[in-house]
């Protein structure tokens, strides 16, 4: 989606509220014209004359201007605003959604920081820019009016106007180009830095004291000099361009304030008309320096929208069907013919079917696809070949929401979002009781870690769940996804981090809860506890393997 697509759409979501705070626009366009008049007016037909009544009408009348100029600005900025902030979230939610969408080929062209930048800063420039579309017609049109007052006051001092247009156009032309690759330069700047700040973060508990946090905080810290100075050259530009635009009109002042003082002592012109000359080409300064402004923001949007154009284009990989089937309520979950293709290599996976309510346990040596396919039975991941069906509806005829409301997989890494325990189980569902979070708990065997806390459900799990130990993250994890519902759970040895005892409770409540598994381990007891097992290669590791797997770890 090019930019120029993107930011359309967002004026065309924003219409009505753009439409209000333009009109709010023309009457502050209006007001800041009338200003100078009211103000002409009063030095010709009150001060010079001595007319004290033709002085107060005018000072009334600039005081009635005044008051309708400063609602017609907050009209203008209120109804701005609120449209831009409105299509913002909107834009937000839009890119989200494209994410979730993505399958892993296309997830691995964007870094995690640099997402976070165009779902932040970009969007949050795109949204600056939207709010000042209105300001911006009406600037221009407010541009022209003050051209053609002037005109009407003096034809010389409306040529001396009119010769600031050719300058303005010259100076617009030469910075725009300049500003928006400088400013390309330092939003890729930032999505770099969002990457160091993450593994700074996240990673720094991992390798401290093995010297490695010493080398992410110097990449952080080059990363920041590469945005400091790519800030300063795009701040270089726009103070540049900022200082000369303006500088046209208020030449212009000099030079009409020259001519028509001489114009005033030969008696061709009258003071009031000279001074509202000299406020008219004060206010096209400011509207220069405003529209400069805009045209900066529009540098600054342009960039942003072509960054979130990028992500909104970027090929889902999962795509919903034209016309969804429904899935059926129960089935056997079948899987014939998968092959997934990876860099350098081809992936033949074998075929698979699980009955309802069935145990299945998929061992493997490393390599060997187990995780690849539970990625496919949750479609997660399309393959290259083949198909994976459920109650004999192939997913890919079913609607997403549909085959994740019925197929659920816990990984075996999962994440925690920053929040409570009690958040991250619900996740928004306000319809599951206090009840259901402990059974789901103890299924989970965590309930008696959960309770044993000062603040039960209530308990802070921390970034990313940094709070609690990998074992109990993957049983929070676990009991998040109980919750679902779901027909079929997919398991992806989610009992790697727990000990003999808490597995053997967790597979006794899995073997309870009478929906179909199919769980992915390299641990013996999940394979004894299993209805069959499904061997993709290299079967379960050795016990001198996995003594050595432990010595790895420690």
């Amino acid at each position: 989606m090019t930019p120029a697509v993107l930011l359309r759409w967002a004026v065309r979501r924003s219409a009505r509220g753009l439409a209000a705070s333009w009109v709010g626009g023309l009457g502050y366009q209006a007001g800041l014209i009338l200003l100078p008049w009211c103000l002409g007016r009063a030095l010709d037909a009150g001060i010079t004359t001595g007319d004290r009544r033709a002085l107060l009408l005018w000072a009334g009348a600039t005081l009635a201007v005044s008051a309708g100029l400063t609602g017609a600005e907050l009209a203008m900025r209120w109804w701005a605003t609120l449209a831009g902030v409105r299509t913002g979230n909107a834009l937000l939610l839009r890119l989200a959604g494209r994410v979730l969408g993505w399958d892993a080929a296309t997830a691995h062209r964007f870094s995690a920081g640099d997402l976070v930048v165009r779902g932040t800063r970009d969007v949050e420039q795109v949204v600056v820019w939207l709010a000042t579309v209105p300001s911006l017609a009406s600037g221009v049109l407010g541009f022209g009016a003050v051209l053609v007052v002037v005109a009407a006051l003096d034809p010389l001092l409306a040529v001396v106007g009119l010769a600031t247009v050719p300058l303005l156009i010259a100076v617009n032309l030469w910075y725009p180009r300049r500003y928006e690759r400088a400013n390309a330069a330092l939003s890729a700047a930032h999505g770099a830095r969002a990457d160091t700040v993450e593994d700074l973060l996240s990673a720094s508990t991992a390798v401290r004291g093995l010297g490695g946090e010493t080398v992410l905080v110097e990449r952080h810290h080059a990363a920041s000099a590469t945005v400091r100075d790519r800030t300063l050259v795009l701040a270089r530009i726009a103070a540049a361009w900022s200082a000369h635009a303006p500088f046209v009109p208020w030449l212009a002042t000099a030079v009409g304030v020259a001519v028509g003082g001489l114009a005033v002592l030969d008696g061709r012109f009258s003071v009031g008309g000279l001074v509202s000359f000299a406020s008219w080409m004060m206010l096209l300064g400011r509207q220069v320096m405003m529209l400069t402004l805009r045209f900066n923001q529009l540098g600054d949007a342009w960039t942003a929208a072509g960054r979130i154009g990028a992500g909104l284009d970027a090929v889902a990989g999962l795509a919903e069907p034209p016309g969804p089937v429904p899935l059926p309520a129960s089935g056997a979950l079948r899987a014939e013919g998968l092959t997934v293709e990876r860099p350098g290599r081809s992936l033949r996976l074998p075929d698979l079917t699980v009955e309802p309510g069935e145990f299945v346990a998929v061992v493997g040596g490393v390599g060997t696809g187990k995780s690849t396919l539970l990625r496919l039975l949750a479609r997660l991941e399309d393959p290259a070949g083949g198909s994976v069906a459920y109650g004999g509806t192939d997913l890919l005829a079913a609607e997403l929401d549909a085959v994740r409301a019925a197929v659920t997989l816990v990984p075996q890494r999962p994440l925690l979002l920053s929040g409570t325990i009690e958040d991250n189980l619900r996740l928004g569902r306000s319809a599951i009781t206090g009840t259901d979070l402990r059974e789901a708990c103890r299924l989970a065997a965590i309930l008696g870690f959960v309770e044993s806390l000062p603040g039960g459900l209530g308990t802070e799990v921390g970034e990313r769940g940094s709070a609690v130990s990998g074992g109990q993250l993957q049983r929070l994890a676990l009991a998040g996804d109980l919750l679902r519902g779901a027909r079929v759970l997919l398991l992806d040895d989610v009992t790697s981090a727990v000990d003999a005892a808490t597995e053997r409770r967790i597979l006794d409540g899995l073997r309870g809860l009478g929906v179909t598994i199919v769980f992915a381990t390299s641990r013996p007891a999940v394979a004894g506890c299993a209805d069959r097992v499904v061997d993709l290669g290299g079967g379960l590791p050795t016990a001198a393997e996995t003594a050595g797997e432990l010595v790895g770890r420690g």
